[in-house]
């Protein structure tokens, strides 16, 4: 584990509207979505990490040094104010089950080291685009503050950092709020030094999978390389060297993993019936018996589709042209030779890895480039949203998948490997807008 410290945060100073203020990470706010937050407060977090483009942006002003402006304008009007003494953040999500059943994930907010990649303390799991990396390095340059936190993963079977914290999640909250997502989230201040000590100690010897926040973690990266470049005499320890990062174990019960579905639009020369030619070289295709169109078709569809988790790959494909859908399992004696799949037998194990390389690369045509740029493929979370829009031709046809189990998501990490992008949707998801960290470099971290 990468050194961790407690940090002075900046929080909103008045907690009777925080959910009006919250916003769920940028990657996930659509267009809409993003109108609506910023019409709930002038103060919402959406305009620091989401600002409108505007006519005559350029160097001088635009949406990243609006960004700053406003940061540094809401610490001075005191719409945001500096807790007094540094502190780790106990963070507590409460959240309905897909069943209905309530569940709890816990885990804390701290100041944690930055490392490169290759020094294998901090791993990734999934690729991570250019421009989007260039677009968080923007905002974070100007406004010099971690306003979203990465979302990291340790190994702590028995949750025993979490038992040192969990007097620390009684009494009355410092903050909490409701995200749209259903989720409720109440966090603490931790400032005992004995307990901080403790879980120091704790996890002093784990190493952090990146869960959620890759581009906002290479982002930090390429920020603190830009200053140290620019600045060699910067102390070694300095802020520039942190990130805000929240921190949950990979055995805590309410730690959910969600599968990202790929629906695929504006196919040229795509027929139906040439792919279900090509499918069985490679796949078992099973026609589904009840109608998918029905919402109890599509529900049964979906629940024969998760009888193959951990199991075989395998996926739902729904298709426009004859409103059916049909579960593909990869053959076990399927020739996949000089098919573009990864070396890697971890990721060449992934569900993920079987659609991209061989229905996507090598039956479809299309090329890494181009799902990267999601010129043709459209990721959706909602597997009825995405059944839906297929039948009714917003799509050629979808490919519904089972959740990468945490076991995968873990081997692919350890193993210098990264996944192809959207592979997990690891939820809930942490909200910006609770605690934020400045970034000082010749300050602490």
């Amino acid at each position: 584990m990468p050194a961790l410290a407690p940090f002075r945060g900046i929080r909103y100073a008045s907690q009777a509207d925080l959910s009006s203020l919250i916003c769920p990470p940028y990657d996930v706010i659509t267009p809409e979505l993003r109108e609506a937050l910023a019409a709930r407060s002038p103060h919402n977090l959406v305009h620091l990490v989401l600002d409108r483009e505007r006519p005559g942006d350029g160097p001088g002003d635009n949406r990243y040094t609006r960004a700053a402006r406003y940061f540094r304008e809401w610490q001075q009007q005191g719409i945001l104010k500096r807790d007094p003494r540094p502190a780790l953040y106990a963070l507590e999500q409460s959240f309905p089950a897909p069943d209905g059943r309530p569940m709890v994930r816990r885990g804390f907010l701290a100041a944690v080291r930055l490392h490169d990649f290759g020094e294998k303390i901090v791993v990734p799991h999934e690729c991570t685009l250019p421009a989007v990396r260039a677009d968080r390095l923007a905002l974070i340059s100007e406004v010099r503050a971690n306003l979203s936190p990465v979302f990291g993963l340790y190994e702590d079977d028995a949750n025993v950092a979490i038992h040192a914290l969990a007097g620390s999640f009684g009494g009355e909250a410092v903050a909490q709020a409701d995200s749209d997502d259903g989720v409720h989230h109440r966090m603490w201040r931790v400032e005992d030094p004995e307990i901080i000590a403790a879980v120091q100690k704790i996890l002093a010897a784990r190493r952090v999978l990146i869960a959620d926040g890759h581009h906002r973690y290479e982002a930090a990266l390429a920020y603190r390389d830009r200053l140290v470049r620019a600045e060699p005499d910067l102390p070694p320890d300095g802020g520039h060297q942190h990130v805000l990062m929240f921190l949950c174990s990979t055995s805590d019960p309410g730690l959910v993993i969600y599968p990202t579905h790929r629906a695929l639009a504006g196919l040229a020369g795509f027929r139906l019936a040439d792919l279900l030619e090509r499918l069985p070289r490679y796949f078992k295709v099973e026609t589904i018996a009840e109608d998918v169109r029905r919402p109890a078709g599509r529900a049964w569809a979906v629940s024969k589709l998760s009888e193959h988790l951990g199991k075989s790959s395998a996926f739902l494909m729904v298709t426009a042209e004859d409103q059916k859908g049909r579960i593909l399992t990869l053959m076990d004696e399927a020739d996949l030779s000089g098919l573009p799949l990864p070396r890697n037998e971890n990721l060449r194990a992934l569900d993920v890895s079987a659609l991209h390389g061989i229905v996507f690369e090598a039956l479809l045509g299309l090329s890494p480039a181009s799902v990267g740029r999601q010129e043709n493929v459209r990721y959706l979370l909602d597997a009825d949203e995405a059944v839906a829009r297929t039948l009714a031709g917003e799509f050629q046809v979808a490919f519904l998948l089972n959740p990468t189990p945490m076991w995968q998501v873990q081997a692919v990490g350890e193993a210098g490997e990264t996944m192809p992008q959207k592979s997990t949707y690891i939820y809930p998801k942490i909200p910006g807008g609770m605690v934020f960290r400045d970034i000082d470099p010749r300050g602490t971290p």
